[in-house]
């Protein structure tokens, strides 16, 4: 009988670095476990995620250490496991108030743990249904222009984060978006080749190549697909399907109420092609603001017009 993932995860109770106790299994992904946990001396909630991946690993006879599967993985394991460490590494050199606040990191149960600041909300593609489509403009001010802030940050630290999606954004109890899961992020003026990590319909083209030059550019993309989900609840066609014929829906067809000259931005930041697409955040920060004001405005007449 094959073992679940929640079943490798550790058991609530669990005590990690003589401080943190596991109170549930939040998140699974290919890499780690994601627990809530607790302070066991204050009792305050914080967030552990556990190096763990999936495909080549298992848990010890002690039912906590983490192992490699098979002598063929060896290395690959090594250079996951490196991989984890240096999203640890990154997120401690991180200070912006829309990105998730990194507490600590330690060695244990031969992994690693990343422990970060938890945030009590909803992540984005769960907060965007509470509004229709004609009211998703109000997600512009309060949403997306601070992730245009802190990817700006981000991209000053020479860092692109390489997987925006809504699933990666976190809207807490007063409606603040936070930036989470660095783990494909890398410091892209290095020079290095970067792995291969896609998410479809996210990711752009230059993602699915080892040789693929990648930039601020390959980030606009990803948030303007994310953009594009937020405003139509449509996921933008994945980029395979694209690269022979182009069959991407404009913005508009499913929201009119996006304007003309956003739903051009949008598109704009979507191209395949690096070179015909997008490379400027504060272009689309200054045609978010523009389209703000122009909703401002359109609402003022109509208000004016019903009197």
């Amino acid at each position: 009988m094959q073992t679940t993932s929640a079943e490798l995860s550790l058991p609530t109770n669990n005590l990690l670095n003589n401080t943190y106790s596991i109170k549930r299994l939040l998140a699974t992904s290919k890499l780690s476990f994601v627990y809530i946990a607790e302070y066991i001396s204050t009792g305050e909630e914080i967030i552990i995620k556990e190096f763990f991946p999936l495909e080549i690993a298992l848990r010890d006879l002690d039912n906590k250490s983490v192992i490699n599967r098979l002598p063929s993985t060896k290395g690959k394991f090594e250079d996951l496991k490196a991989r984890f460490l240096n999203e640890a590494l990154m997120l401690q050199c991180l200070n912006h108030q829309h990105i998730v606040t990194y507490r600590h990191h330690f060695f244990e149960n031969g992994s690693i743990y990343i422990v970060t600041d938890y945030y009590e909300g909803v992540l984005l593609e769960q907060y965007i249904q509470r509004f229709s489509l004609s009211e998703r403009h109000l997600l512009y001010q309060d949403i997306f222009l601070p992730l245009i802030e802190a990817i700006t940050y981000l991209h000053g630290k020479g860092i692109i984060h390489r997987d925006i999606k809504p699933s990666n954004i976190m809207i807490d109890a007063k409606g603040q978006p936070y930036l989470l899961d660095f783990g494909s992020a890398v410091y892209y003026k290095t020079g290095m080749k970067y792995p291969i990590f896609t998410s479809p319909g996210y990711s752009p083209l230059e993602q699915y190549s080892m040789q693929g030059e990648q930039d601020v550019y390959t980030d606009i993309y990803s948030l303007m697909a994310t953009l594009y989900y937020a405003l139509t609840n449509e996921i933008p066609l994945d980029i395979s399907q694209r690269v022979i014929e182009d069959k991407i829906e404009n913005v508009r067809k499913y929201n009119e109420k996006v304007s003309i000259f956003m739903s051009s931005t949008i598109m704009w930041g979507l191209r395949i092609e690096t070179k015909k697409r997008c490379s400027s955040l504060k272009f689309i920060k200054y045609m978010i603001i523009i389209e703000i004001k122009f909703k401002c405005k359109k609402n003022y007449f109509k208000l004016f017009d019903s009197k």
